[in-house]
C-alpha cells in the first residue's frame, strides 16, 4: 500500500495558520522560505549525488552568501545549476524548486534583509524537518536523502 505523498507546502500553510500576523502570507517572504527549502534540498541531495559523492560545493558557496531579497534569484540559479550538474532527484518531483519560482514577483519595499533571512532559514530548517518526518522510498547508506 502506497503512502499518500505529503507536500512541503503544508509546512508553510501550518506556519500561516499558527501565526498571529500575516508575515508568511507575504509573497516576498514565501519566495525566501521556498528558496531556503530548495537550497536545503540541493545540499542534501548533493552529498549523495551519483555524479560526485559527498559534494559540498554548493553548501560552501551558500555559506559565503548574504541572504537578502536581491540574492534570492542568484541562490536559486546556483542551486538549479547544481541540481542539473549533479543530476539530483529532489523529493516530490522537485516540488520545492517549483514552489520557489511559482511565487508571484513583487517589490520587496518595506521588507528588511533580516526578515528575508529569517524566512529563508525557516524554509531551510522546515525542509530538514519535512525530510525527517516524511521518509522517502529511496534510502542510501541508511539515510533518507529527501528524494522520491
Amino acid at each position: 500500500m502506497e503512502q499518500e505523498q505529503k507536500s512541503f507546502n503544508d509546512y508553510l500553510n501550518d506556519r500561516i495558520q499558527s501565526e498571529t500576523t500575516e508575515f508568511f502570507k507575504l509573497p516576498v517572504i514565501q519566495k525566501a522560505y521556498f528558496t531556503g527549502a530548495y537550497a536545503k534540498s540541493v545540499i542534501q541531495g548533493s552529498y549523495y549525488s551519483e555524479v560526485s559523492k559527498e559534494n559540498s560545493t554548493f553548501k560552501r558557496w551558500l555559506s559565503n552568501q548574504i541572504i537578502n531579497y536581491r540574492n534570492l534569484d542568484r541562490i536559486f540559479e546556483i542551486a538549479f545549476r547544481f541540481e542539473q550538474k549533479l543530476r539530483l532527484t529532489i523529493r516530490n518531483d522537485s516540488e520545492v524548486r517549483k514552489l520557489a519560482h511559482e511565487v508571484p514577483m513583487i517589490k520587496s519595499v518595506g521588507i528588511s534583509s533580516a526578515k528575508i533571512s529569517f524566512a529563508f532559514v525557516a524554509g531551510f530548517d522546515d525542509y530538514a524537518k519535512f525530510v525527517k518526518e516524511t521518509p522517502s522510498n529511496i534510502v542510501k547508506d541508511d539515510k533518507d536523502i529527501g528524494t522520491k
